[in-house]
């Protein structure tokens, strides 16, 4: 069996992509969330998906978990890092303790996941890591701490390529554009009607749209895919042409 793990697989892209990877009755999906309400109702619509509570920016709780996943399943085949918040501000708006909370979540909990469920991936078949980045970590966005933390998380990945190769894993980013995935909703930054105009705004600089949560998911699928096994320490860009346009 095929043991995926997902950190934020209670909605948008984690969503998206346990749902794919849960088609296939060989795969099993591991999700790692925070959120107990989230939890539960993930649990109803996807409920073959195994869905753990924990706090990825908190490296002994990472620890504990990847024991118990261990005991279970005994290896990973796929990690994708994929949970993160975001708080909109600059550097005269964005309060110290935000900034740390975005890095934290963002940024350091890549490193902190990583490093916990390396040994279950040295047991993978096909072992590979895939890490949600951003565009704006290249071309900057409404909040400083996120766009540095997404900046971060592309040097991790192309240090953890260049790292594990020794052992057969594979590291690649996905770098989205604007997603109609809720977000900025789920992080409380807007309501549905602020989000709403800040999507028909956005909408114009993007040659083909805002993406998908979907759209995120299927390039996860094909990079941790044997179909992706010559990738490793790429950035894929999955951003409706934004970059190319401007």
């Amino acid at each position: 069996m095929r043991v995926i793990l997902i950190t934020g697989a209670t909605s948008g892209v984690g969503f998206e992509a346990a749902k794919l990877f849960s088609k296939d009755k060989n795969t099993k999906v591991v999700s790692l969330s925070i959120g107990l309400d989230n939890i539960e109702k993930a649990k109803k619509k996807l409920p073959n998906a195994d869905f753990l509570q924990c706090d990825v920016s908190d490296y002994n709780a990472l620890v504990k978990i990847a024991e118990q996943v261990e005991q279970k399943y005994g290896k990973i085949d796929v990690l994708v890092n994929n949970a993160g918040t975001i708080i909109p501000g600059n550097i005269e708006t964005l309060a110290v303790d935000d900034w740390d909370k975005v890095i934290k979540n963002n940024f350091s909990s890549y490193f902190y996941v990583s490093k916990a469920f390396l040994p279950l991936l040295k047991k993978g078949t096909n072992p590979n890591i895939v890490c949600i980045s951003s565009i704006s970590a290249t071309a900057g966005g409404s909040s400083i701490a996120y766009s540095c933390a997404k900046a971060g998380v592309n040097m991790i990945a192309q240090t953890l390529a260049k790292d594990l190769a020794q052992y057969n894993i594979r590291v690649n980013t996905i770098s989205p554009g604007m997603l109609n995935s809720g977000f900025q909703i789920h992080n409380n930054v807007m309501n549905e009607e602020q989000y709403k105009e800040m999507l028909e705004k956005q909408s114009a600089s993007y040659p083909f749209g805002i993406g998908t949560a979907l759209d995120i998911a299927n390039a996860i699928i094909f990079l941790s895919s044997e179909k992706a096994s010559w990738i490793s320490g790429a950035d894929l860009l999955v951003d409706g042409g934004k970059l190319a346009s401007r």
